[in-house]
């Protein structure tokens, strides 16, 4: 998570240089584009694993591989 906030945060630092988005350089926007990079960084760790897809059934947890 730490790595994404930095990704956010350094986005944030470049968007002058790119036509991708556009944001005001406020340490409010590093802040939260900062936050919301991390957040889907955690949301994307816990949807794909080293597997594919991670899909769990309630009652899996206990059986055996």
């Amino acid at each position: 998570m730490c790595m994404g906030f930095w990704v956010g945060v350094f986005l944030c630092g470049i968007n002058g240089w790119t036509e991708l988005f556009t944001f005001e350089h406020t340490f409010a926007n590093y802040f939260i584009l900062g936050c919301l990079s991390s957040g889907t960084s955690y949301v994307f760790n816990m949807m794909f694993g080293d597997r594919g897809l991670n899909i769990q059934l309630s009652g899996e947890e206990n059986a055996k591989n």
